[in-house]
């Protein structure tokens, strides 16, 4: 027998009584129906700190450079509320019906990005320096994600993380654009110390590019910002002493993936009202830079991993496009709706467009045309159009992962934007495990879960954080929520994984799994769990039993 504890807050508010914390932790227990040569012994590895399946694949970071690329059309603009209009109504029409054992795949009803390019169209240059470009990928940076709790929308640029935006069905509101890009691969041909400036070209006149112009060397896909002016600023209140304003939580959870290797999720939580933000009424553009960096450090204090990111870069096209839509159709106005983007900065009237030529967002803004030829825009009700497309763009929630070797290590992360920043830290042990034992990995704690079939074919089809493990149980992907404090009423999930002892000599025993639910300020049991046969989630060819359950919280808090 062998168990793992993980910590949890739950919190309970009744009417004449102050409002008091739980705190609880999910023991989860193993027992294995079979002759003792198999069973666990008290030698065994704390499970707490294991994961998941050996057939998982590592990552090995290269120095293949990506770059993120955005081409518009202006020319298309003046009449994309127009052209835009039945595809997205039809888009809000088709997400109403959709069941949610269907993905939801819809067309990229944006008119102003050009969809028909290839690789072939792309020229690359670092430090003025042709390029070859290695690979050419079409992604999404943002998709829809429908979950037992509602929708919202989550956006990616890196191969791991993932940042989780503001909740969108307590709102009614539905997204309707879906914003393509391409991914452009480099290796440098002179990979020289320091950072290097990035200009992608375009093989086509006339048109709108938005592209990386910064390449540090040491970096890799999954931490962009080394040596970076954001990752500097990031590095250094990391090894400052000060405490931050911006509240975070944080939860890690390990799983086994075979040798000595373990992968590491990673979710931190925060509230988009503590992060500046600021809309320019001007160009309907949104200016939020939100970063984030993880050290990892080993006991002796070096540095054993590390990842960061960052949403809406510089050069991210954070534009509004057709915001005065918002407004016709939220209130059923037309006064806006001839809004439309107009290029300031002719620098892409060449034969070819190209990316630092009026960098940014600055080379749009907006005109609105009437028989007088142009008027000054309705300044109050542009605001209330942009402050209510908030949602679309402010982040809740950063997942990532990170493979680890066995060992005990520091987790330091920190969560910047550009104004106030907030930092959190927990403790990571990686235990050893030789497969010969029955084991049991981290119990993740989750709110959110919803269809993993459906979540894949949405996520291929936007080639979305392709090298992000889904935590998966009978079909079923489980989310791990940053903030581990549970209030009455809302869904609290535990996902774990037991690896089965790979012994060629003595085949596979049955395996049962009994939760219970600790006081951990008393030890006292609050909730004991008739025990389950794991059998039902075992899959074929694997020895790893992926596990979620259910735990009823209201239950527990009537103890």
């Amino acid at each position: 027998m062998i168990h793992a504890l993980r910590a949890m807050k739950v919190s309970k508010t009744g009417i004449g009584n102050p409002a008091r914390a739980i705190l609880l932790a999910v023991a989860v227990l193993l027992y294995v129906v079979a002759p003792a040569t198999v069973a666990q012994t008290q030698d065994s590895p704390a499970a707490s700190t294991q994961a998941t399946a050996p057939q998982r694949h590592l990552t090995v970071q290269t120095n293949l450079v990506l770059v993120p690329v955005f081409v518009y059309d202006p020319g298309r603009m003046a009449q994309a509320p127009k052209e835009e209009m039945p595809c997205a109504r039809a888009a809000v029409v088709t997400f109403f019906k959709l069941a949610r054992t269907e993905p939801y795949l819809p067309k990229d009803c944006d008119v102003t990005e050009v969809q028909d390019l290839s690789g072939k169209d792309f020229r690359l240059f670092e430090d003025g320096v042709e390029q070859h470009i290695e690979s050419f990928e079409a992604a999404a940076w943002r998709t829809v994600v429908r979950d037992n709790l509602g929708w919202h929308l989550q956006a990616s640029a890196t191969p791991r993380g993932i940042w989780s935006l503001s909740e969108l069905s307590t709102l009614k509101k539905v997204p309707f654009v879906t914003t393509g890009f391409h991914v452009l691969g480099y290796v440098p041909r002179d990979a020289k110390e320091g950072c290097h400036r990035i200009r992608v070209e375009v093989n086509r006149p006339n048109l709108l590019v938005f592209a990386r112009d910064e390449y540090c060397g040491g970096r890799s896909p999954s931490d962009p910002l080394v040596g970076t002016g954001q990752g500097k600023e990031l590095e250094r209140i990391l090894a400052s002493e000060k405490r931050g304003k911006i509240p975070l939580s944080l939860q890690g959870a390990t799983f086994y993936t075979g040798g000595d290797h373990s992968l590491v999720d990673l979710s931190l939580r925060f509230s988009s009202n503590d992060l500046y933000r600021k809309w320019d009424a001007s160009n309907w553009t949104l200016y939020a830079r939100i970063g984030v960096m993880g050290v990892i450090r080993r006991e002796d204090g070096t540095v054993a991993a590390r990842f960061s990111d960052l949403l809406y870069p510089s050069y991210w096209p954070t534009l509004d496009q057709g915001g005065a839509k918002y407004i016709e159709w939220a209130k059923g106005t037309t006064n806006l709706s001839t809004a439309v983007p107009r290029l300031l900065t002719p620098g892409t009237a060449g034969k070819v467009a190209v990316s630092d030529s009026g960098t940014g967002n600055s080379t749009l803004a907006l005109s609105f045309p009437n028989v007088a030829n142009e008027i000054a825009p309705d300044e109050a009700a542009i605001k209330t159009a942009l402050n209510s497309s908030d949602p679309f763009w402010l982040p809740t929630r950063y997942e990532t992962q990170v493979d680890l070797r066995v060992g005990d290590y520091d987790l330091e992360i920190v969560l910047n934007d550009g104004w106030n920043f907030g930092r959190a830290k927990i403790r990571l042990t990686v235990e050893p495990y030789d497969g010969k034992q029955l084991a049991l990995s981290s119990a993740a704690l989750c709110k959110s879960l919803r269809s993993a079939a459906v979540a894949a074919k949405e996520n291929a089809q936007a080639n979305f954080a392709p090298q992000y493990v889904p935590l998966v149980s009978k079909d079923i992907l489980f989310s791990p929520s940053g903030d581990t404090s549970f209030a009455k009423g809302e869904p609290l999930f535990a996902y774990f994984e037991v690896y089965e002892p790979q012994l060629a000599e003595n085949p596979a025993a049955p395996v049962s799994v009994h939760m219970r639910i600790l006081d951990s300020n008393t030890g006292n049991t609050k909730e004991d769990f008739a025990p389950i046969d794991a059998a039902s989630y075992k899959q074929a060819g694997s020895s790893v039993l992926r596990i979620g359950r259910k735990i009823p919280i209201d239950r527990l808090l009537r103890k």
